[in-house]
């Protein structure tokens, strides 16, 4: 019944009837996968479906690396998503990315012999369930297509050569919230060494409703959701926090939704993080090199 529960959830399965959906639960294999233990890596043969019954799973591309693997994350999936839904389309088709458990998961697994006999059982079930697999695989070309809007938008203002952090920030929070879906609003905040502080350097939307016990929050080094509605995102310092945004939509998140602005603010995240830091070495640049050429005049 608890496999039941997990289907009937499921965008994949939305169309198909609960009697189905209960022949299917027979063949799903319980799979069990610790934290960072890898489900399958990119360029292998798919064979699989996987759903999510505890636990997260990250979908990750192998970068580059001479030193430890480093990964870009294309997706953070929770109970209730599935993913492999690939292998269902193509026979003997690669893995197009890694499958990595993040801490300890439960996934019911589903083999492609299995699958077909589930629908070679009722033609129209089949047709049903392909038609909802191209809707599924059509949302997530569109948000990709989303986010590659978003980071070339980005690209071109992380260009421009900013005299200080709270510039840069102003910009790119207007940046970002174009590109978000549903009412947001949302605050950057900068730190001030003088006062030891963060100073809220712009607001955009019904930022004046947002709870102030939120936007008092001492921000920790990583970015987190504050409740369902709530996001920050911090940008981090040698020391301590460089600044943060506070992004705050007007209705609740789902799981799915939560997930995908996760995925895509700590995408932007690590880029604004890295602009602050040549920032921040460029001013110190001009700092030495003014020192230099006064040191150098008062010799003279």
């Amino acid at each position: 019944m608890d496999h039941l529960k997990l289907l009937k959830s499921l965008r994949l399965l939305a169309s198909i009837p609960e009697e189905k959906l209960a022949t299917l639960s027979d063949f799903l294999i319980p799979t069990p996968f610790k934290d960072g233990e890898t489900i399958f890596e990119e360029g292998t043969k798919g064979e699989s479906l996987f759903f999510i019954s505890e636990g997260h799973v990250r979908i990750a591309k192998r970068l580059p690396s001479k030193d430890k693997p480093a990964y870009k994350d294309l997706a953070i999936l929770a109970p209730g998503d599935c993913f492999g839904e690939m292998s269902l389309m193509e026979e003997d088709a690669d893995r197009s990315a890694n499958a990595i458990a993040s801490g300890d998961c439960l996934l019911l697994k589903l083999s492609r012999p299995d699958l077909h006999r589930w629908l070679k059982s009722d033609p129209v079930l089949a047709t049903a369930f392909f038609s909802q697999l191209v809707k599924v695989l059509a949302g997530y070309l569109r948000r990709s297509s989303n986010e590659l809007t978003l980071l070339f938008d980005l690209s071109q203002i992380l260009l421009e050569p900013f005299p200080n952090p709270r510039d840069l920030l102003v910009r790119v929070l207007d940046c970002l919230l174009s590109h978000m879906e549903g009412d947001w609003s949302a605050g950057a905040y900068v730190y001030n060494e003088f006062n030891d502080e963060m100073d809220l350097a712009a607001a955009e939307g019904d930022f004046a409703s947002v709870p102030e016990e939120l936007k008092a929050a001492a921000p920790s080094s990583s970015s987190s959701w504050l409740d369902d509605r709530t996001y920050r995102v911090v940008f981090p310092g040698k020391k301590r926090a460089t600044g943060f945004f506070l992004f705050r939509r007007a209705a609740a998140l789902a799981a799915e939704e939560k997930n995908e602005v996760t995925r895509t603010l700590t995408t932007t995240a690590r880029l604004i993080t890295t602009a602050i830091e040549n920032i921040a070495f460029r001013t110190e640049e001009t700092l030495r090199a003014r020192l230099n050429t006064s040191r150098t005049q008062g010799k003279l």
